[in-house]
């Protein structure tokens, strides 16, 4: 998947994301956007793509008044498609008096963003989705399920066990639903890592 302009991006996200450590996950703020790269990448998806999905956890960090220049700077350097791509994508972490949201009613306007949205946006969605629940997994197995309320942590909160199964069915109900998105093989590995995770918080 490797080109310039998708390492262009990755500098990109690493020069003006907010944070050099992540909240989202305690890492390198470059991590989350380079799996879900390599997660769109196996799912066939186009550099440009790609190149949205990497822009897509620099936008969802930013604070709400570096939100409009970010998305000509993005347009500017990356085009058009790409900067659609990105505004489809990214989470509403922000109310219209640019009052952050709490984590539910976030996801209740991340689903209602979803379902309107075009089909490679929630391409970039739901790589995010498998990103986050291939990491909750990777964490369960390594350190218990009790792991599971400190993982996960982005700038909206951390869902605790009782959301997380909440946020999954109704985000599956939302892209077997989607008018125009019809990807199986991407929605396959969604509904069974979902599964998984499902299984193990019920067991925990």
């Amino acid at each position: 998947m490797y080109s310039d302009r998708i390492h262009h991006a990755l500098a990109f996200a690493a020069k003006h994301h907010p944070e050099r450590i992540s909240r989202y996950d305690g890492q390198s703020c470059l991590i989350r956007a380079s799996s879900v790269a390599v997660i769109l990448a196996r799912f066939g998806a186009d550099e440009s793509t790609i190149v949205a999905g990497i822009l897509k956890h620099l936008a969802d960090a930013v604070p709400i008044t570096r939100t409009p220049s970010l998305a000509q700077e993005i347009d500017r350097k990356f085009g058009a498609p790409v900067a659609a791509m990105v505004a489809a994508s990214t989470e509403p972490r922000f109310d219209v008096l640019g009052r952050e949201r709490t984590w539910k009613t976030c996801r209740l306007e991340y689903l209602a963003q979803i379902a309107e949205a075009t089909p490679l946006a929630v391409d970039i969605c739901v790589a995010e989705e498998l990103h986050r629940i291939g990491a909750a997994l990777v964490s369960i197995r390594r350190l218990g399920i009790e792991y599971h309320e400190t993982v996960g942590q982005d700038n909206i909160g951390s869902p605790k066990s009782a959301e997380t199964l909440w946020w999954l069915g109704i985000l599956g109900d939302t892209l077997e639903r989607h008018q125009t998105w019809n990807h199986p093989v991407m929605m396959e590995a969604f509904r069974n890592s979902a599964d998984e995770l499902r299984q193990r918080l019920r067991a925990g």
